[in-house]
């Protein structure tokens, strides 16, 4: 099995993975958005609020937040608390929601919670607790999807004009070198642009499919956990679940 980092723009990740099955990976997929670890906040204890939000829309706002999370120190149930306490005028950011360990903190200290006028009040205590994304989305770590990679082969003997063909397919999805045709990017490449291409050439000249194990993953990732991190839970949380499964096979007789 081989990974690379393909590109990386803010938060989002790509990487290329080969030597792995659908099955699997979306397994790992599928854990990694449901089964890491992450704090959000539960709990919220309203004590003054006449700001233009209502209270259930306050705590909305503060619970979808991203927060940071320390899987080495909290398991899941753990609390950790937050305290506001800002009056007006002026806007109540995401920093203004001081936590008492400093190590479990919003992501995003620039996140607006709510603009507060002059005699406006917000003064409240939250909790943060270990969760997981199958119970709420604000738990979830990172959004992650996959796709297959296109396999794309040339009888380039049936291509009488490469030149003229290539030119006919939209821009930028083939090249010719070496005196082959090739695929200018088939990381990228989108597949309905190859069929394009298949449907203008010559029969059996090209052939589009997909490479059964080669994928690219692409990682949106909240801030939660490092992106190995999440990965590594993401297999641990499957180790344990194939522990627990094998525990109750065990039992039939």
């Amino acid at each position: 099995m081989d990974f690379k980092k393909i590109g990386e723009t803010h938060n989002c990740t790509k990487i290329l993975v080969k030597g792995i099955d659908a099955t699997l990976l979306n397994s790992i997929r599928r854990a990694a958005m449901n089964s890491v670890p992450t704090f959000a906040i539960e709990d919220v204890t309203i004590y003054d609020n006449n700001s233009a939000l209502f209270d259930e829309y306050l705590v909305h706002r503060i619970s979808m937040a991203p927060i940071k999370s320390d899987h080495t120190q909290y398991k899941a149930g753990d609390i950790v608390k937050f305290v506001l306490d800002k009056e007006g005028p002026g806007m109540v950011y995401s920093r203004d929601i001081k936590s008492t360990d400093p190590k479990i903190e919003f992501i995003d200290k620039n996140v607006p919670i709510a603009k507060l006028k002059k005699d406006q009040r917000i003064r409240l205590e939250a909790e943060a607790v270990v969760g997981k994304g199958k119970d709420h989305v604000k738990w979830q770590s990172a959004l992650i999807a996959f796709r297959e990679i296109p396999k794309v082969s040339f009888e380039t003997k049936l291509i009488k004009d490469p030149k003229k063909f290539i030119a006919e397919c939209p821009k930028g999805v083939l090249e010719q070198k070496a005196g082959k045709i090739i695929v200018s990017d088939p990381i990228n490449v989108n597949i309905d642009l190859l069929l394009k291409c298949a449907d203008i050439a010559p029969p059996g000249a090209m052939t589009v499919g997909y490479d059964s194990d080669s994928f690219v993953i692409t990682v949106d990732n909240y801030g939660n956990h490092k992106l190995a991190d999440i990965f590594s839970l993401a297999v641990e949380a499957i180790r344990e679940k194939a522990k627990e499964f094998r525990g109750e096979m065990k039992k039939i007789k």
